[in-house]
Parts: structure tokens; C-alpha cells; sequence
């Protein structure tokens, strides 16, 4: 090749991690030397196999600066990009519930009325899920601001994190939306990970679902199948659904659209193993990054066996590739019942999957939102709060702020007379109700249901007075259900997690 190239991200008003090693890199011309400067410190490589990188030394906060790199080909010109800042740039990633779109929140009137801030900025990885995909992704592959065309596009949760969090901070914050809808976590990892038991199970599956079939005639029903979901009429149909469809209007959009072309998993599907990891997660790695806020798990429901495994080696992955151990902050899967096709079957197994996930792997945490549910839809519609919730989660357990960041969670429990005492951590000032008492308890004695008990709150603890005397043995769960609404919570007013706990007499 004959020209210089910069990786996508590299591009005016892009956001820079301050304290970590700067890498920049891309293509070019064999044998050039290639030479970057940032506020006057450089770096050089030699490109091999027309590729570059340079990494130039950690730098603290800054905006305003400048960019430049250039070849020491002789009359090539200089490549300049303007208005770098250096600040915090954290990374947006799984299916739908991350990828929902700002305009769809419940809170986007609100949302775009506020006053701008250009120390948030913004850049979508375009979604496209294999080489000379054609497709409209006008609103990717470019830094923005607020107020910008793409902005009402952008990430939900991630815009708002990056709202609620940059204040606090006090330095330019940039967050990169790498999201798409509908995808199982394997398509989020290179495939090499998945080569051992269980998870192998997940390349089997993948390869038995086109075994046999003609391959010329798979990607001509694939790329049918995206042309009709790419489409502007398809478009301006699905806005529709993702505002949000009672369930009368959902069985009337399944009639009307029982015909669409669907694409067919296999080589070319946004779905397989590894393919969103090479098309798009590629183009961000190493791209120093402070950390890493997630939102998926719905299309993992059919395994939910596998999730706990799926993430932890996903989390390997990716630390592995950027060679940083940054933080992941986890959304839990908001409670839900039915939405089109879609059930909310094995979603309290997926919640307790992430949990385990949290509690094995470093500096990896998650957020509930057992409150926001919805019974008939998948997408929760109130992201803001789910952004609000991962930066105040961010502020205490990366940030190290000395704040009430995490929802509830049990610790203990014991049993005297007829009274079981649940203490939790994560209370403040205590726990409370927001309404009527919920009807999110399950209480079993000696294998029996248990209906008649009594819940009261005091401080940290939820005391149950059952009717008679517990002999031998009582399981209490809270919230372990597909849909449940929770409605009890701590000061910050965070909701209580899911848990189970059991007693046995001695």
C-alpha cells in the first residue's frame, strides 16, 4: 500500500487514557519508519507487514492538543488530528439492552434538554458483522458530541454513565459503543477460547446449525435476510417495538412481519463464534481503556449453565488481548416475562451466573436493576437509571470514593423461635420499601410452601415470623424468579439482589 493509515478511533476530538501507556497504530507502506508526537513527546516504528504501532508514554489529563504522524518518505504528507483530549475512556458492550438507543429512553425529553457538555464524547464501532457488509452505519466510526446527529443513536446506559460520571470526575470522559442486539457473549471473543469443554459446546451448536447446507446459497439467503433488516422501511417499523408494544400490538407486528427475511446463522451472522470480536471489538484492541461497563446475557438464556464460564473466559479474553486487568462493571438482567418470540425463561439462573462471575473473578462487579423490569418487554425503557447506577458503582468501587455504591446482598442468617433474621450488607442507614410490600419472598419448612408469614424490616436485617416453630429445616428466596418486581431497597436506593438461603437443624 502507498498510503498511511491510522486506526478508526484515531480521529479529531477523540478521547486519550490518561495514565496509560498511549498505543497508535495502523497501516502503511513496507519498510517505512513511521513517527508519532503528542504534546511534544514521540515515538517511532519501522512498518512490517504494512503494519505500525507506537506507544507513547502515559499523560495526564488534557484538552486542545494535537495529534501528528508522519513517514520519513520524503514530500508525504502529514497526517494531523485535532482536538485530543486526555481523560477516561471506557467501553459499551452487549446486545440490545446496551445498544438502546438514547431516543427510546423513557427519559429523553428530559435527556436532551440538558445543558451540553463537551467533555463527554462519544464513538460507535460500526456494526457490521462481516467483510463488505453494505449497510448504513452513518451514525459510527466518527468521535461526537452531545447534540450531534448521532447522539440520539448513542448508547443509553452509556451516554448516561458517561453524563453522571464526568462531573465527578473533572476530566474529559469518551466512551466507545461496542454493542449489538441479539448476540450471545461467544460472538464478543476470539474463538480460540472456546475450543475447551464446556464451552465448546458453543462452536458444536454453532457448526451443526449449517452443516450440509450449500454455503453460496447461505450467504445469499444472509445477505437477503440483512437487507430486509437493514432497510429504511424496516427501520422506521422497528422504532415502533423499541418505544415499546403492548402485547396485543406485539402479536399483531409477529402477523404482519411473519414473512420477513431472516438471515440464517452461519459464516456470515452477526450471532457466531468470534465474529463481532473480529469485525469490530478488533478495531478498538489495544486502545487503552479505563474500563469496561457490559450489558448481555438474554441470548445466553438457552445455556444458562454455560454463562458463568462464558463470561469469566470473555473477561480473560479481553484482558488478555489489551494486556490489562482494567475493571468490568456487569448489569444483571432486569426481571421479564414475554416480548415477541422472546421468554424470560432461565433469567434467574443467568442473574446468579453473573454473581458467581463477580464473586470469582478481580475487579469485576455488578449492578441490579431488579426494579426496572417490565413484563412485557425485553428493553427496559428507564436506561438512565441503569447508567446512573453503573457510574455510581464505578465511583466506589474503581474510583474508590467512600460512597454507598451496591445494591443490598445477604450475608447471614440464622433461626430462633419461629423468627429467621436475614442480615445484608450494602444497607446504609437500613433497608426500606418503596410501596407495598412485594409479594418476592419464597418461604419453604420441611419441603412445604409456607404462605402465613410476617416481614418486617429493622436496619440491615429482613426478620420472617412464621406461624409455628421451624423443626428442621426452611429455604427462604428473594426475587429468584424470571419476573418478580422488587420494590425494597437500601439508602442510595438501590434495589436488594436476588438470593437464596438455607437453614437445617443441627
Amino acid at each position: 500500500m502507498n498510503q498511511l493509515e491510522l486506526a478508526p478511533l484515531f480521529q479529531h476530538h477523540m478521547v486519550l487514557q490518561r495514565e496509560k501507556p498511549i498505543t497508535v497504530w495502523g497501516r502503511g507502506p513496507e519498510d517505512a519508519m513511521v513517527t508519532v508526537r503528542l504534546d511534544g513527546v514521540s515515538a517511532s516504528a519501522v512498518i512490517r507487514e504494512h503494519r505500525w504501532s507506537c506507544v507513547l508514554p502515559p499523560h495526564g489529563p488534557a484538552e486542545g492538543l494535537t495529534l501528528i504522524v508522519e513517514m520519513d518518505i520524503p514530500g508525504f504528507p502529514v497526517t494531523t488530528v485535532k482536538d485530543v483530549a486526555v481523560g477516561d475512556v471506557w467501553l459499551a458492550g452487549g446486545q440490545s439492552n446496551m445498544e438502546y438507543f438514547l431516543r427510546y429512553d423513557s427519559h429523553w425529553e428530559e435527556i436532551r434538554r440538558q445543558p451540553l457538555n463537551r467533555q463527554i464524547r462519544m464513538f460507535n464501532v460500526p456494526r457490521l458483522c462481516f467483510e463488505g457488509q453494505q449497510k448504513d452505519v452513518s451514525d459510527s466510526g466518527y468521535w461526537f458530541g452531545q447534540g450531534e446527529k448521532a447522539w440520539e443513536t448513542f448508547s443509553a446506559p452509556g451516554y448516561c454513565f458517561a453524563r453522571e460520571l464526568q462531573p465527578v470526575l473533572g476530566v474529559p470522559v469518551g466512551i466507545i459503543g461496542c454493542n449489538w442486539g441479539g448476540t450471545p457473549a461467544c460472538a464478543w471473543m476470539d474463538p480460540e477460547y472456546l475450543k475447551e469443554e464446556p464451552l465448546n459446546r458453543v462452536i458444536e451448536e454453532y457448526e451443526e446449525a449449517f452443516r450440509g447446507c450449500d454455503l453460496s446459497k447461505l450467504r445469499r439467503e444472509t445477505l437477503r435476510g440483512y437487507a430486509q433488516e437493514d432497510s429504511p422501511e424496516h427501520g422506521e417499523q422497528w422504532k415502533a417495538v423499541m418505544y415499546g408494544l403492548n402485547d396485543e400490538e406485539q402479536r399483531q407486528w409477529k402477523k404482519d412481519h411473519a414473512w420477513d427475511a431472516v438471515a440464517p446463522l452461519g459464516p456470515w451472522h452477526a450471532y457466531r463464534p468470534g465474529g463481532l470480536y473480529h469485525q469490530m471489538l478488533e478495531q478498538v484492541i489495544p486502545y487503552a481503556l479505563k474500563g469496561v461497563i457490559w450489558y448481555q446475557g438474554e441470548s445466553d438464556s438457552g445455556h444458562p449453565d454455560l454463562y458463568d464460564g462464558l463470561m469469566e473466559t470473555l473477561i480473560r479474553c479481553w484482558r488478555e488481548k489489551w494486556k490489562d486487568d482494567f475493571p468490568f462493571l456487569m448489569v444483571q438482567l432486569a426481571p421479564f416475562h414475554h416480548w415477541l418470540d422472546c421468554t424470560g425463561e432461565n433469567y434467574a439462573e443467568i442473574r446468579r451466573r453473573q454473581e458467581m462471575v463477580a464473586a470469582r473473578v478481580p475487579n469485576v462487579w455488578t449492578v441490579s436493576i431488579m426494579d426496572l423490569g417490565m413484563y412485557e418487554d425485553i428493553h427496559p425503557k428507564r436506561k438512565k437509571e441503569v447508567g446512573e447506577r453503573l457510574t455510581l458503582l464505578a465511583r466506589g468501587c474503581v474510583y474508590g470514593e467512600d460512597i454507598l455504591c451496591r445494591s443490598p446482598e445477604l450475608a447471614s442468617g440464622e433461626v430462633s423461635g419461629n423468627t429467621i433474621t436475614l442480615k445484608l450488607v450494602y444497607t446504609g442507614a437500613g433497608l426500606q420499601w418503596a410501596g407495598e410490600k412485594p409479594d418476592a419472598f419464597r418461604v419453604t419448612v420441611d419441603g412445604q410452601e409456607v404462605k402465613d408469614y410476617q416481614v418486617t424490616l429493622q436496619g440491615d436485617s429482613i426478620c420472617i415470623a412464621m406461624p409455628g416453630a421451624i423443626q428442621k429445616e426452611c429455604v427462604v428466596s428473594f426475587a429468584e424468579e424470571d419476573y418478580v418486581e422488587v420494590n425494597l431497597f437500601n439508602e442510595a436506593g438501590l434495589p436488594v439482589k436476588p438470593f437464596t438461603w438455607k437453614y437445617r437443624a443441627e
